[in-house]
């Protein structure tokens, strides 16, 4: 048994497949198994994965005809042998860390699935952390995420109106094995939906990393067909049969019947089919809107406007309408905001002619400091030259003072030898000195 099984269904991905792939057999945790399930692919991606299992025994190889992403991932559940499942994408890739970090906070929190956050990048690779997927820390604040668990009633929001993908999640095995229902649904697009809602709904712990640890690619080519998008509709009664099935539609009522506007909607143009917008009115009408329910202005108006239309010409026709008016609202407040604009780059060209007469000022006052230091320079240097005279005839007058000095002393050597002599005694002059000594 490992720690953690890595599920990526493959489908003609031959471009991408690498970089998936590096992801996850480079990971920090090595304690894994990568199990890769081969959905009938036509290109190179078989080949590819060949190439990897050659090299690598943790890769595991499972071949089979075409049978969509749910039976896919399905079938990689029950292969499983870790004590962790997590879901890739086989066009993404995933922090060299992630793995390591999502089974620690797991096990930390013997919590049964753990979410964090995606980022989004395009063929540029340009990575766009704007959309998170799940924005829990605006709900608990900065706690430590290793050492906390909440079940879905402290996060209503998120169980039909979040990032649906399994792969934004780690879940523990044991739980994905607890729940007969707990699988995917098949030949159905949107699969992941209804699981979301029931791992939300039936897990007693979950725990969340506030990291950005999974990369989306912005794929054209991954988008949902049309011919699947009326899949949908039994997407949203799968849901809602369940959530009465286990007695949560009451509670949920307000967060259902936002996803279930939201999720129709999203499609309604893509599609463009007068069949998917008179099924859209005909479930609108089943709604009533309460007060608590969260729905921005966007999709309320355009709910109001499908029970409003007779058919989908006249909504297009008006949606385009109301897209325009709502355009020509934001270019009159960018208008407006260009005034402003211009209101203060005048106020900001006022202050400027005032900064520029104080720099002028500033000028004139700084050249005539600067004359004064000059003549200040000159005064300085008189005086230093001043001063050197002074110090030169300080000296010459201490070599006087010291000559004195000497004369002084040997005047009075002389004076106590002529005291001390008897000569005056004898010569009437030294008898004449002595008197005037």
């Amino acid at each position: 048994m490992v720690k953690v099984s890595v599920i990526i269904p493959i489908y003609n991905v031959e471009n991408f497949l690498n970089d998936c792939l590096d992801s996850i057999v480079n990971q920090s945790l090595t304690d894994i198994e990568v199990i890769c399930i081969d959905d009938g692919s036509t290109d190179n991606s078989l080949a590819i994965l060949q190439s990897y299992a050659k090299f690598d025994d943790r890769v595991k190889i499972i071949h089979q005809d075409n049978k969509g992403s749910g039976a896919t991932r399905n079938l990689g559940i029950e292969q499983s042998t870790g004590d962790y499942v997590y879901f890739m994408d086989s066009d993404d890739y995933i922090d060299l860390n992630a793995l390591e970090k999502l089974y620690n906070n797991a096990v930390s929190n013997n919590s049964d699935f753990v979410i964090f956050k995606i980022a989004r990048f395009d063929k540029e690779n340009d990575i766009n952390y704007n959309a998170p997927g799940f924005d829990i820390e605006s709900i608990f604040g900065d706690v430590d995420y290793n050492n906390f668990t909440f079940k879905y009633s402290n996060i209503k929001h998120y169980v039909m109106n979040a990032s649906f993908a399994p792969w934004i999640k780690l879940y523990k095995k044991e739980f994905l094995d607890r729940y007969n229902d707990l699988r995917f649904p098949k030949d159905l697009a949107y699969e992941d939906v209804p699981f979301h809602v029931k791992i939300m709904l039936y897990a007693s712990r979950i725990s969340f990393i506030p990291e950005f640890l999974y990369f989306y690619r912005l794929n054209p080519n991954s988008r949902v067909h049309t011919s699947n998008s009326y899949d949908i509709f039994k997407i949203i009664d799968i849901v809602e049969k369940f959530l009465i099935d286990k007695k949560y539609y009451d509670e949920l009522k307000d967060e259902f019947d936002l996803f279930k506007i939201t999720q129709i909607l999203n499609y309604i143009l893509s599609i463009g089919e007068e069949e998917y917008f008179q099924k859209t009115k005909e479930e609108f009408s089943k709604i009533k809107i309460s007060s608590q329910t969260n729905i921005s202005e966007y999709y309320l108006e355009r709910y109001d406007l499908v029970l409003r239309s007779n058919n989908l010409i006249e909504y297009i026709n008006e949606h385009y309408e109301i897209c325009i008016n709502n355009l020509n609202k934001v270019i009159s407040n960018l208008n407006g905001n260009i005034s402003n604009l211009n209101e203060d780059i005048n106020q900001l060209n006022v202050e400027k002619n005032f900064l520029e007469k104080d720099i002028s000022n500033l000028k004139s006052k700084n050249e005539f400091l600067s004359e004064k230091c000059d003549a200040f320079k000159c005064d300085l240097d008189c005086l230093s030259n001043k001063n050197k005279k002074l110090i030169n005839r300080n000296k010459k007058l201490m070599d006087s003072n010291r000559k004195y000095k000497r004369d002084l002393k040997a005047a009075k050597k002389f004076k106590t030898a002529v005291l001390n002599s008897n000569s005056w005694k004898l010569t009437k002059p030294l008898r004449f000195i002595r008197k005037k000594i």
